[in-house]
Formats: structure tokens, sequence, C-alpha cells
């Protein structure tokens, strides 16, 4: 078996994230890169841990009958899982392949008694066949196996959005995201990036969200030498909304408390002209990830109107003065239960308590910007999470303890007929096939 067989890379890179804590993307990518795959190989091995990932409970169901409790180590449950997600969800991946391949991966990484275990569990499987989900009495249980969402979330979204658009949610959160790029309109137009990018990426085409976003079902968008001219980045559709939400003019000046990695920053620079004095100052807690908006503005060309600073956004009200900026954006520290499709394992490391915690920090730094805008000014509150505690609930608090502001519509550049929550806009990945979103705007009015 070579170093580069995919199905070996898939269960060395579980092994490194669920013992690790590494992030799924991260070290993908790593791997990807160092190991040079031909696409079909990367395919394969992206197909296999997001997979694994995001099925990870159901997975645990159908092996259950098999490990009958059965201590393993961490490497061998990610063997097991792997070929159990191929046998179960790749219809065009021959049992044979999977059987041959988990038994040498189990042989290279372990020895002959555990390549014997491994083999024995699957056609045992095979035989007998794997466990029905929906034989599962209770309806939340059954949800929560089905979907792979532990139960706490399933009954919290229930209770807050209903049984039907719970399901509708946790029916499309195990569908691998479609591919979507902020276009950098300084720099070229969206029809002149669509028709340069046509011929690699036939698939491509306008969002139907946002004007400047061009969205594909597959493909490694960000590979090509327009990406790195600075023609584009990377960013989900609903994220897109944030920059426009603020209504910005040419000339202001605006704070980004919460920037890194500076996608949203980038955004609002793309309206902003510094002959006019726009400017948009960029915050984060760590040094490292105010490199990382640096080095984002310079690729796309955005360092004359961005300045990024070492910040706790909390400070925000001790260390600018009074009605200093004209916008203000907090993309909040949230839960990010509405990214799962693109960072699975955030299912799994949340907790219950999380939104509780998470909401005084996100009142917290409300309440340190709230007097650095302007009389007039227009505040963004985004999040990207789904639940009610980390976004109308932290409005509704921090608008009754400053009655100076007031909640306004949310505009948009392209009429948005599934949103939720008016006058604040909520997407759930359901809506438009994109990452779960909230937004409010509020204008300061005296």
């Amino acid at each position: 078996m070579t170093p580069n067989n995919p199905r070996l890379l898939a269960v060395e890179t579980l092994s490194r994230v669920t013992g690790q804590g590494g992030y799924s993307n991260l070290t993908l990518d790593h791997v990807i890169n160092s190991h040079k795959l031909t696409p079909r190989d990367a395919g394969l091995l992206t197909n296999i841990v997001y997979g694994v990932i995001q099925r990870q409970l159901t997975l645990d169901f159908y092996l259950a009958p098999f490990i009958k409790g059965r201590k393993l180590d961490n490497w061998i449950r990610c063997l097991l899982d792997t070929a159990v997600y191929q046998l179960q969800y790749l219809d065009k991946v021959p049992a044979r392949a999977v059987f041959f391949d988990s038994t040498e991966i189990a042989k290279k990484l372990g020895h002959q008694g555990i390549a014997k275990f491994v083999t024995g569990v699957l056609r045992n499987a095979q035989r007998t066949g794997f466990p029905d989900p929906a034989a599962i009495a209770d309806p939340v249980k059954r949800l929560s196996i089905e979907s792979s969402t532990p139960v706490w979330l399933v009954e919290k979204l229930t209770a807050q959005l209903g049984e039907p658009k719970t399901r509708a949610i946790l029916n499309v959160i195990n569908v691998p995201a479609h591919a979507s790029l902020r276009v950098n309109t300084t720099k070229i137009t969206p029809a002149a990036l669509l028709a340069s990018l046509k011929p690699e990426f036939p698939d491509l085409k306008e969002s139907p969200l946002t004007p400047i976003g061009l969205i594909a079902p597959s493909g490694h968008l960000a590979g090509t030498s327009a990406f790195v001219k600075g023609e584009y980045t990377m960013q989900d559709e609903s994220s897109m909304l944030v920059a426009p939400s603020l209504d910005i003019q040419p000339g202001d000046v605006v704070l980004d408390a919460c920037a890194a990695p500076g996608g949203k920053t980038t955004h609002i620079a793309q309206y902003l002209d510094p002959k006019q004095g726009g400017q948009v100052t960029a915050l984060d807690l760590h040094a490292n990830k105010v490199r990382l908006i640096n080095k984002n503005a310079k690729r796309l060309g955005l360092t004359d109107r961005i300045h990024a600073q070492v910040l706790d956004a909390r400070k925000v009200a001790t260390t600018f003065p009074a009605n200093s900026f004209d916008k203000i954006l907090v993309d909040a520290p949230c839960s990010g239960l509405g990214l799962i499709r693109r960072k699975p394992e955030i299912k799994y490391t949340k907790t219950p308590e999380d939104p509780a915690h998470l909401q005084q920090i996100q009142l917290a730094i409300l309440n340190s910007v709230a007097p650095t805008l302007k009389i007039g000014g227009r505040l963004t509150y985004s999040t990207c999470t789904m639940v009610k505690e980390e976004n109308q609930d932290v409005v509704a608090q921090f608008l009754a303890a400053h009655p100076e502001f007031e909640q306004v519509s949310v505009p948009t550049l392209k009429p948005l007929h599934k949103a939720h929550n008016a006058p604040a806009l909520q997407l759930f990945p359901d809506d438009y096939d994109t990452d779960g979103f909230f937004i409010a705007s509020l204008i300061r009015r005296k």
C-alpha cells in the first residue's frame, strides 16, 4: 500500500482531527498539498473525511452491534468508520476495494491481529446487515441518529423552529456545500470574472443572493491565477450579505470589531474610497490573526483602506473616542452552528451551555462599541449561528439597555424571499443552500 493511498490518508487525517482536535478543513488541505494528490484521489479523500465526520453518530449506531462496547484505539475506530461510510454512502465504490484496503491499512498501522478483527467486523456486518435508524422509537433520538446531530441540538432547534423546519435543516447539513466566491470589484467585474473562469469551471454561475458572488457545485476555486492576483476571494454567500447591510458610503470610517480572517473586512473595503477618507479599522484579539487580515488585504490590493490592529473588541470604548465611526460591524464570536455543513465537527464540540455563555461576550462587545458610533450611524450585528439566544435575544437585550438605538430592516442587494425574523435577516442552510447566518441592522438615533 502506497503512502498516497486516499483510504489510508483518510484514516490518518481523521485520527489527527479526532485525536488531536485539529480542524478538518485545515488538516485536509495540508494532507492534499503535502502528498500532491491527483484530483481524483483528493476528491475521494475529501469525501471520506468529511463524510465520516458528518455521519459520526450514524456510524456509531451502525457499528454498535458489531463492536459490542469494546474499547478501540482511535485509529482503529477511524478505520472502521471509513469502511462503513464507504459501504453505506458511496455507491460507486466496490465493497471488495473497501474490504481489501481496510485490511491492508490495519496491517500497515497495526498488525495481523487487528487486521483480522477489522475484517471480521466488516464481514459480520455484511452478513447480518446494519441496524436501521428508522426502528428507533423515540422521534428525537431517531432524528438525532438519522442526521448525526446531538440530541440537545435537535431538541433546541425543534423547540425554537418546530419539527418540520428542524428536519428540513438537518436533511441538508450533511450534503456537501457548494463552492462560492466573492468578486473583488476593485479589480474586475462579476461578468468579466465569470467569463474568464467559465472554461475551467463550466458550472460556475451568478449567486441568487448577491450580484458580486459566483457559485459552483464543486471545484478548487482557490487554485487559479485569478485568485492569486486577487480578483476574488472565497466566501459563503450568506456572509456576503453582511457588508451591504452597513450601507457603506465611499468616505465612511468603519470599524470591524471582530475581523479575522478578514473576509468581511476586505468586502467592506471594496466599497470605500481612500481618496475620500474611506477607511476600515479591523480588530482581532490575536496577532497571528491580524497578520492574516493583512495578508488577505495585500492579495486583494486593499491595504490602502484597511488598518488592522490587535485589540479585544470589549475594550473599544476605552480605546477609541466617542462618535468615531460612521459604521460599525460586530460579527460576533458565536457557536458557529450555522457552519455545520462546512465544519461538521462543530456538531460534536459544542455544548448546550455555549449559546448562553457566548451571549454575555456578544453583549459586552456591543456595549463597548455603541458609544463610538456617530449619531445617525449604522451598526450591524451578525453571527454564523441559528439559535435565538445568540441572535435576536442579544439584539433585544442590547436595545433594552440602549434606547438611543433602533432596529431597522436589513438592506440587501437582491430581494430575499426566504429570510426569517424580520426586521433582522436569518438564513438557515435549507433556505438557499448556504451557511446559517443572522444579520441585524441598528441605527443610533440620538
